[in-house]
């Protein structure tokens, strides 16, 4: 009697149990873990590449868009440098897992990140006057954190030979006053405009080099701030220096005010027949419209960003900065010594020409 089972029908069946539900007829391989992480991770970038293109919107005419829209513009424009990172990230990661075609899916988002960098604030000619120099200086901006009353850091830095010539101090309060008037530091910086403060909008300019005058512009509102108005004896040259700290822009009218403050002082510098320079914590980046707005002036202080300050090693957006008028020639441009603030000072090296 044949039996009825075979040696054979028995592998054939248990061939056909162990085989993976993705082998048998009929039925579509389901993606594996590393694609579906690698598809994600494209999508991350792509997110970034469309927030970066937000650097591009602060720069369309006032009539294009309402106020509030703008306003909303300008924060989002903020985050360059996360964009950035984000996106690399996402993209390494995606060619990593090697996903379909990762690289004419990234390219796109890529170049997005790429040309909001391109489009950041005049800075790029900075360097292309001529001639020998007048003189050179160090001019620094630091925000010291009005509620720090321990400055041990900035009397280090400046009295360190790394000291800038000219430092601009903004949340400048009565403990940092009580600072900078000590005997050390009153013969480190014989020049001085102190205007100290409780809250966050006191100023300080610090000057190794003479101060020929000094105005003092008061808010004339609730949604302005105090500015500093200087002009320095620097070896016998002229040079005008302008300390601000804008309020943040918290809503769309903090955001017009700044705006119109900095392009205020950008016409006075520019069209006051010296040198001139607009430092300070502007509460805004390369890419927003504030430092849009004064674009006759150049951005010297870079890209570093400055704020928050995560242990001295860590910071997102570049809110510090040091603007100069065409014609002043840089040749150094850094961030300062980490003073213990939420923000890192920025200095520059400035050459006057004859």
């Amino acid at each position: 009697m044949k039996p009825w089972f075979s040696a054979t029908d028995t592998n054939a069946s248990a061939s056909a149990a162990l085989a993976a539900p993705s082998d048998r007829p009929g039925r579509a391989r389901k993606p594996g873990l590393a694609n579906a992480i690698a598809r994600r991770a494209v999508v991350v970038t792509w997110l970034c590449g469309l927030g970066a293109m937000s650097a591009f919107l602060p720069s369309l005419p006032e009539a294009a868009m309402p106020d509030s829209l703008r306003w909303l513009a300008g924060l989002v424009s903020h985050w360059q440098w996360l964009y950035a990172g984000l996106a690399l990230a996402g993209a390494l990661l995606a060619v990593s897992l090697r996903s379909r075609r990762p690289s004419l899916a990234l390219l796109p988002p890529l170049a997005m990140v790429a040309a909001a960098w391109l489009h950041a604030s005049p800075g790029a000619s900075v360097r292309t006057a001529s001639g020998k120099a007048a003189a050179t200086l160090t001019v620094a901006s630091a925000n010291l954190n009005f509620e720090r009353s321990e400055h041990a850091a900035l009397a280090a830095w400046l009295l360190s030979a790394d000291a800038p010539d000219v430092i601009a101090l903004q949340e400048f309060t009565p403990s940092a006053m009580a600072l900078v008037t000590r005997p050390e530091l009153l013969a480190a910086y014989p020049y001085r405009a102190l205007e100290p403060s409780e809250d966050q909008f006191g100023l300080g300019v610090l000057s190794k080099h003479p101060i020929a005058s000094t105005q003092r512009v008061l808010p004339a509102d609730t949604l302005a701030t105090l500015k500093l108005r200087l002009v320095l004896d620097v070896n016998g040259h002229g040079l005008a220096l302008t300390a601000v700290h804008p309020m943040p822009p918290i809503s769309s009218a903090y955001a017009r005010e700044r705006d119109a403050s900095l392009r205020q002082e950008a016409g006075l510098l520019t069209g006051g027949g010296m040198p001139g320079i607009l430092l300070g914590d502007m509460n805004d980046s390369p890419w927003s419209t504030g430092l849009r707005g004064a674009a006759p002036l150049l951005r010297a202080s870079g890209l570093a960003p400055t704020w928050p300050n995560l242990g001295g090693w860590l910071s997102i957006l570049p809110l510090d900065h040091v603007l100069v008028t065409p014609g002043l020639r840089v040749e150094d441009a850094a961030l300062g010594a980490d003073l213990g603030s939420d923000h890192r000072p920025v200095r520059v090296r400035p050459a006057l020409h004859k």
